[in-house]
């Protein structure tokens, strides 16, 4: 199931809304996938750094790159079938 990971270290479990819009809403703009090394990906926003979002130092540390603002962790499934 995926993961709402947000910038402020809290995280939302089961995160259903999986659609386009659900996710832009989660990540509060535009998308881009970070794939990540295990075959999962972070959905985060596109235009993050430019807007001065905040660190997310869990979704950074999975990806090993800085990941600014809230970011849905994908499962290879949901990458598959969703995205």
């Amino acid at each position: 199931m995926a993961t709402l990971i947000k910038s402020d270290g809290t995280r939302q479990e089961n995160f259903t809304e999986l659609t386009l819009s659900g996710m832009q809403q989660a990540v509060d703009g535009y998308i881009e996938i970070v794939y990540l090394p295990n075959g999962e990906g972070l959905v985060v926003n596109d235009n993050g750094l430019n807007e001065s979002l905040p660190h997310n130092t869990e979704a950074s540390h999975l990806a090993g790159m800085v990941i600014v603002g809230n970011a849905v962790l994908l499962t290879k499934k949901e990458l598959r079938e969703d995205v």
